[in-house]
Order: C-alpha cells, then sequence, then structure tokens
C-alpha cells in the first residue's frame, strides 16, 4: 500500500494527461537520416545534458509533444548536498526561462515544470534532436537529422535572430551557447535552449550585473557549467560582461558544426589553457569555403569590438546564396509584408530553386510556409506547382497527414479558374499519394464540381482524366457517378469543343462500359444529337464504331448503323468523310451478317440434333441419299389404287398432298414420261359414272392412330382415277402392280372434262382429256364398277401413282362448287383393257 500510495502521489499532471513515449497512431513523423519524416508509432528517446526527451500524445487532443524528463535519483547519483542543489538550481532556471521566454528561435514550452519527489518534468514543441549529436561525422552522430550546409546557414541566420531577441529585448547573456544547448524541431527550425546560466545584463534595480567568476567544477555535470571551449576570453579573463561575448560563443559553433564536432580551441575546462589559446589564429580551417573562413575570423577574435553582431551576421557574403535569400524571403515575418506582386514572382521563380534544397528541408521548412501562405486563393495558381513538386518525395502516409488537409478545401473552389486547372493537371500524383477509399471520398468530388464549372477549360480538362480514372477507380463509382456526370455535361453544354471533348471521353469509356450501359444509355444518347458539325459528326462516328465492335449484333442492327445512317447523309460532310461512314457501316454490317449467319447454322444445327434425339426424323437433315437415286430410281415401282372418301373436300390437302416431297412416293413418277395430250371430240356424256367409294384422309392424319404419309409432291395435279396404260411411265411395273379387273376402263374415245360450278357465265373446263375413238362395249356401261376396301397400309408404305387411285374420282365430284363436271358421266360398257395406246399423248401432269 505505501509503493501505490508513494506511486500515486508521484504522478504528474503531463503523465496524466498524455502518453509519454507513444505517438498518436501512425501519424508521427520520425527523422529519417534523409531528413524526411516518415510515420511510426514510436520514436527513440534522446538526451539533452541531463534531461531525457520522450515523444508523447495528449489522451484528448491527440496533440504531439515533447516531454523532458529529470530522474533524480539516476542523474544525482553520487553528488554531494551542494552539489545537488546547484544541478536543481540549473535546471529549474532552464525550465522558468523557457516559460518565460517567447520567440520563434527560442524552444517553446507546452507544459510548464512540474516536481516530484523523483523527478522534474515538462513538455515542450516536438523536437528532433539536440544540434551535438546531429553534426555531420561527429563523435555523438545519431542518424536523426541530416544537415547540409543550407541548413546549417539558415540554423545560424535562425540563431542570430533569437541572440538578438536575447540581447535587446530579454537584456540578457547567454553566456553558454554550445551544441548541446541548440535544439532542432520537427520543422527543422534551430532553437535556443540551455538557458538555466543566462545573465541579465542589470539588475532589478538598474544597476549593471556584477560580473562572476566562471569557475569549472568536476564534481558538477558539465551540461550545467559554462564550457570553456566556448566561452569567450573577454568574459572569463577581462572580466567584462557583453553580448558580444555570445557571437564568439556562436563562432565556435559554427566551426564545430563544419569540423565534426570540434571547436576553434579544446581547453579541457582550465582556465589557463583559455588564455593560452585566447589571440591565436582560428586553427584547421583551411579546407573551407573562403566566405565561410572570413565569418569564422571575424567571430573568434580575442577582443569583442570587432565582432559582427545578431543583427548585421546575416548580411555577411556567406548567407548571401540564393537557397538562403529565398528561405530568408519566405520567412513568415519578411513575407507577410511583401506585395502580392512580389509575392506572386517570388512563388514563379520558387519552383526552380527547389532542387537546391536537402529533402528535409522542403518537406520540413519549405512546404509547411507554403501551406500556410494558401490562406489567399489569388496566390494558389502560383503556390500549388511548389506544393506538388514537393509532394513528390513524400511517402503516402507524409502526403496525407501534411498536404492533403490543406488541398481538401480547395477542391470546392471554383474562382479563379486556374486553382481547379492545377489540381486537375496533378490529379495524377494526388491519386498515388493517396489511398483508394480516401481518393474516391476526398479527391474525386474535384472532378466532378469540376465537370460543373462554369468554365469551358475547367471542364475540358476535366474531361481529359477521366479516361485514366475510368482505368483505375472501382466500376461501380465509373458507371454509377462518372458517366452520368459526364452525359450531364453532354447534354447542357452548347459549347462545340465542349460537346467533342464529351465525346472523346465517351470514346474512352467504351471499353470500360458494359453493353448494358452502351445499349440502354449511350446509344440513346447519342441518338439525340441534332447538330450537324463535322467535328461532332465524325467523333460520334469513332464512338459509334468502337461501340459497334462490343455490342451484340442486335444492338449493332438496331441501334447503332441507323444512326450512322441517318448521320452520314448530314449536310456538312466532306466525300471523305462520307467515305469513313461508308467504311464503318460496311465493318459493322459485315460482323452483323457473319454473325447472325453462324446464329442461324447454329441454331438449326440444335434443332436437328434435338429432332433427332427426340426420334423425330427433320426434312433437312442430310440421310446421305444420292441425288440422281433420289429423283430418278429404275426400281420405282406403283401401288394398286387406294379408295378415297367422297365426303374428303378437294381444297383439303388433296392437291397439295401431291407436293409433299417425300422421296419415297416422288421417286416413281418423276421418271414417268412426259405426253402431249390430243384433244377428242367425243362427248363428255358417254364417259361411265364414277361410283360412291369409302373415303381415305387427303392430308396426312391419323386414321386408326395410323399415320398417312403424303402422296409426292410433283407439280401436277390429279386426275380421277379410271384406266391408264402403263407405258406412260418409264418405270416397269411388276405383275401385282397392275390396274384392279374390277375398276371401270375409259375407253380412248371418250373425254373427261371437268369445269367450275354451273354460274350466269359459262367458264371453260379445267381439263380436257383426249383418247382414241375406241367403241365403248355395252357391258362395261350395263355394270356398275366394283372396288374392293383400300388398303390403306399399302398406300402409306409403297407409294402409288394418283391417277391409280380410284377414290380420287369421289373426291373430285363431292367437290361442289370447287370442281364439277360439266356434264354427267356415262358408264363405260366394256371390259377391255387399256392400252398404252389408248392412252395417246396424255400428260397427267397438266
Amino acid at each position: 500500500m505505501l509503493a501505490a500510495a508513494t506511486s500515486f502521489f508521484s504522478r504528474t499532471a503531463i503523465s496524466q494527461s498524455y502518453n509519454i513515449g507513444l505517438t498518436n497512431g501512425s501519424r508521427s513523423p520520425t527523422p529519417t537520416p534523409s531528413g524526411s519524416s516518415t510515420p511510426t508509432q514510436s520514436s527513440p528517446p534522446f538526451r539533452v545534458g541531463l534531461w531525457r526527451v520522450q515523444r508523447a500524445t495528449h489522451k484528448v487532443t491527440n496533440k504531439r509533444v515533447s516531454v523532458w524528463t529529470f530522474d533524480k535519483r539516476i542523474e544525482m547519483e553520487g553528488l554531494g548536498p551542494i552539489s545537488r542543489e546547484r544541478v536543481l538550481e540549473v535546471l529549474k532556471a532552464e525550465a522558468a526561462a523557457l516559460s518565460r521566454l517567447r520567440h520563434p528561435s527560442i524552444l517553446e514550452m507546452v507544459e510548464p515544470l512540474e516536481e516530484t519527489r523523483n523527478e522534474l518534468i515538462f513538455a515542450t514543441e516536438v523536437v528532433l534532436s539536440p544540434l551535438e549529436i546531429s553534426i555531420p561525422r561527429g563523435s555523438h552522430y545519431l542518424p536523426l537529422v541530416e544537415l547540409d550546409e543550407i541548413e546549417i546557414q539558415k540554423g545560424i541566420i535562425q540563431l542570430c535572430k533569437g541572440l538578438s531577441f536575447l540581447h535587446s529585448s530579454a537584456k540578457l547573456i547567454h553566456s553558454n551557447l554550445k551544441p548541446d544547448c541548440i535544439i532542432i524541431n520537427e520543422a527543422g527550425d534551430w532553437k535556443i535552449s540551455g538557458l538555466g546560466l543566462t545573465i541579465p545584463l542589470t539588475t532589478a534595480d538598474g544597476a549593471p550585473t556584477r560580473w562572476e567568476f566562471p569557475g569549472f567544477d568536476g564534481r558538477i555535470p558539465s551540461y550545467i557549467q559554462r564550457s570553456f571551449d566556448y566561452i569567450a576570453p573577454e568574459y572569463a579573463l577581462d572580466e567584462v560582461l557583453v553580448t558580444a561575448s555570445d557571437m564568439y560563443s556562436l563562432g565556435a559553433v559554427i566551426q564545430a558544426v563544419h569540423c565534426k564536432g570540434k571547436p576553434p580551441f579544446q581547453n579541457f575546462g582550465s582556465l589557463g589553457g583559455l588564455r593560452d589559446n585566447a589571440g591565436r589564429p582560428v586553427p584547421d580551417i583551411g579546407h573551407l569555403d573562403t566566405d565561410l573562413q572570413d565569418l569564422l575570423r571575424s567571430l573568434i577574435t580575442r577582443g569583442s569590438q570587432g565582432r559582427p553582431t545578431p543583427n548585421t551576421l546575416p548580411s555577411h557574403s556567406f548567407f548571401s546564396s540564393l537557397p538562403i535569400s529565398t528561405l530568408n524571403f519566405l520567412d513568415r515575418s519578411n513575407f507577410t509584408a511583401k506585395t502580392r506582386e512580389e509575392k506572386i514572382s517570388f512563388m514563379k521563380g520558387l519552383i526552380s530553386v527547389l532542387g537546391r534544397f536537402s529533402e528535409g528541408l522542403r518537406i520540413r521548412k519549405i512546404l509547411p510556409s507554403l501551406l500556410e501562405e494558401m490562406k489567399d486563393t489569388h496566390l494558389l495558381p502560383y503556390i500549388l506547382p511548389n506544393v506538388f513538386a514537393i509532394s513528390n518525395i513524400l511517402s503516402p502516409g507524409q502526403f496525407a497527414q501534411l498536404v492533403l488537409p490543406s488541398l481538401r478545401p480547395l477542391f470546392t473552389v471554383k474562382d479563379p479558374p486556374q486553382n481547379m486547372l492545377t489540381l486537375l493537371d496533378n490529379l495524377e500524383m494526388l491519386q498515388s499519394k493517396t489511398e483508394k477509399g480516401a481518393f474516391r471520398e476526398q479527391v474525386l468530388p474535384l472532378v466532378y464540381n469540376a465537370l460543373e464549372s462554369e468554365h469551358a477549360v475547367v471542364q475540358e480538362r476535366a474531361l481529359k482524366v477521366v479516361p485514366n480514372l475510368c482505368e483505375t477507380i472501382d466500376y461501380a463509382e465509373v458507371s454509377g457517378v462518372l458517366f452520368p456526370r459526364v452525359a450531364l455535361v453532354f447534354t447542357k453544354t452548347k459549347i462545340l469543343s465542349v460537346k467533342v471533348a464529351t465525346l472523346v471521353t465517351f470514346l474512352s469509356m467504351v471499353k470500360t462500359l458494359d453493353q448494358t450501359n452502351l445499349t440502354q444509355k449511350l446509344c440513346p444518347l447519342l441518338s439525340k444529337i441534332r447538330t450537324k458539325e463535322p467535328a461532332v459528326m465524325m467523333t460520334t462516328l469513332s464512338v459509334q464504331e468502337a461501340m459497334g465492335l462490343k455490342v451484340d449484333r442486335e444492338a449493332v442492327a438496331t441501334l447503332v448503323l441507323p444512326q450512322l445512317w441517318a448521320m452520314s447523309m448530314g449536310p456538312l460532310i466532306n466525300i471523305e468523310q462520307f467515305q469513313r461512314f461508308m467504311s464503318v457501316i460496311r465493318k459493322l454490317g459485315e460482323r452483323v451478317e457473319k454473325e447472325h449467319n453462324q446464329f442461324l447454322r447454329d441454331s438449326q444445327r440444335i434443332e436437328d440434333r434435338s429432332a433427332t434425339a427426340n426420334g423425330v426424323a427433320s426434312p433437312n437433315l442430310n440421310t446421305g441419299v444420292d441425288f440422281e437415286s433420289l429423283v430418278g430410281r429404275a426400281n420405282a415401282t406403283v401401288k394398286p389404287d387406294t379408295v378415297m372418301d367422297s365426303s374428303t373436300s378437294w381444297d383439303d390437302d388433296v392437291w397439295g398432298s401431291i407436293f409433299n416431297n417425300t422421296p419415297e412416293t416422288s421417286a416413281g413418277i418423276s421418271a414417268a414420261t412426259p405426253v402431249t395430250p390430243q384433244p377428242i371430240s367425243t362427248p363428255a356424256a358417254q364417259l361411265p359414272p364414277i361410283p360412291k367409294t369409302q373415303s381415305l384422309p387427303s392430308s396426312p392424319r391419323l386414321t386408326n392412330n395410323v399415320p398417312v404419309s403424303r402422296p409426292p409432291r410433283l407439280g401436277a395435279k390429279p386426275l380421277p382415277s379410271t384406266s391408264f396404260d402403263r407405258s406412260a411411265f418409264s418405270t416397269n411395273l411388276q405383275p401385282h402392280q397392275t390396274l384392279r379387273a374390277s375398276s371401270p376402263p375409259l375407253q380412248p374415245q371418250h373425254v373427261l372434262s371437268f369445269s367450275s360450278p354451273p354460274s350466269s357465265t359459262p367458264q371453260k373446263p379445267n381439263y380436257n382429256i383426249s383418247l382414241s375413238n375406241a367403241p365403248v362395249p355395252s357391258s362395261t356401261l350395263a355394270s356398275p364398277p366394283s372396288y374392293t376396301t383400300p388398303n390403306y397400309t399399302s398406300f402409306t408404305s409403297t407409294p402409288s401413282h394418283p391417277m391409280t387411285s380410284p377414290p380420287l374420282q369421289a373426291s373430285l365430284l363431292s367437290m361442289g362448287s370447287m370442281l364439277a363436271p360439266m356434264q354427267p358421266t356415262r358408264p363405260v360398257t366394256t371390259n377391255k383393257a387399256v392400252t398404252k395406246d389408248d392412252w395417246g399423248d396424255f400428260d397427267p401432269l397438266k
């Protein structure tokens, strides 16, 4: 309990309010050897004299600070009471001076000093390291900050400003200026610290301060004692208190920075050594720049009268380089007093000298100054190019932390238009430095606002960046947000250049958009074009051509090609442009023809395969039968007559059944020898009457569930079957295939004719069948013909010639108004068989 109580009471407000040793996640920049800062979760602590410096983050506000801690138990171990008291006195005086003195070149205190039983603690601005461990190639060098000549010159000028403040405003002499009392903060600025041994020029009553001997005690830490290597000779030897003594110390610091951390003279804390070295020429500076040598000789002198002051030192030729002049001009105290024209001229020239600065200096010093000046929107077109030039060397994390928050408010600023033009020109860099989600939420609104701008040049520039965006952002963002906004610009703009720019953008978006968006959105949009300007027409042609190669053939045929034909008739299009239209139309038309032909062939093939799989023969299937054998087979035979039902209508596919292309029925008749009919004068009344017979369906039907095939299709109309000569056909009939004896023969001399039903106007007969004038036996006329029951099986399985079917006569008579005999037929009275001579030239196909 005692230990817990001791720990509780030893806690300070700083330790309770801050997470010491941790930053605010991954947003804290940590210096690297190159001088740039990279995000890290924590940074290693370092020491400044007796102080241990750590990063810390406020638990509520996330403000980052550096916490300085002095551990009494460790740092004062082995010291006597007097030494302990002296150490605490100097350290507390240092913290008190930091809390009292406020200047850009003085280390800024954030949280005042707190003392507990075991420690002293206070918090300052974020610092990177003391100068002592940042001196290049120095004995204590740590790769926390890399210094180049420009940064050293800049730091010296900042120290001069801080000393000028101490001497003129605070009326203090630092008296202990040395590398471990100079701190480099997060911005790369050099800050004066170690103010525990300052000497006021006057006392509280206005009298001059009395001089004190600068003794050196080896039992006390050197940090709280004046160093004899950097102390001015007049102070130690002449007992004089003047502000010029600090300028001697500054000269010694400058030489140490350029000479691997070694001061001009090493006196080892001995007053005698200081006396011996005073007045000697400055050693080991022959390898330095001439201007730097002259500067060191003017500062490191025995007397104080000829030394430069903090106000005159920056005007030395050593600081006359262009980069230093640039930094001095950009300094807040100077830049705010410049006119707008001077600021614009400076920003225009700055981008040409940025390469002469180190990366760390550009990031830590120049970039923050530029971002601070972006509040003036009239300067933005000139500041932004410099900001983006520096941003190229930043990591994505640095860019998101340092630059993007300052740029985000500018994405909605539409005036002056140069701001958006500059931002759009650097959109690719913005995308490369920004995470995907942050780019969509924070940067893409820049493009959308630019598309809505009232300035045509901004709209055109925004349209130019769209193609690259289509390839890098999500498709949903392209089809759902970006494409509709471009389409809105296309429909609303009345400027020809913007109209053409939107069409060029559509052309680039064709390869990104899917067929649905192309056919349902882009095609209707292009069809609404009313202008006949050739530039618009030809750009639209390019869009339609690209779209015609991506959408399906139906969309090309019904949407793309009609629009192309309509546009090709434009009155302002010349011959070359018209030929270009025709070339695209032909190319797309060939594509439609080729693909649709292939589609139809594939569909037919699928249907044929389905029919085969279901056991249904398709008439288009290739059965492998040779055409000659199909139409001219020598073994074709004629089957016996088949009885037809007289009730069957003549138009019930009787004639159509003859034209069925069934191979089995057409083969026998196709070989028949054509015969030219010879008309005769035998009266039709002498023809025998056609008896009523049973009927057979003429069209393919099911009789008793038995399918009946169609008669062959030969292009000729059938006649009623009576008697015919087998020689009329080229095929040889077998004995069992002859006509039945009961069939009433027709004598050659009789004429069989048919005509339409009676009407007011007599019509000519449909057929004239000429037969020979042979006499008709009366026996044949006296006895009515008899017919046997037709053989349906033989009819369906074996083809027979239509002339061999007596039922066809009844079918002819039953047609009524369709086909009726002009006169009643007479029964044939002879039983003489009909020969081929009786038929003469009768051609049943006519």
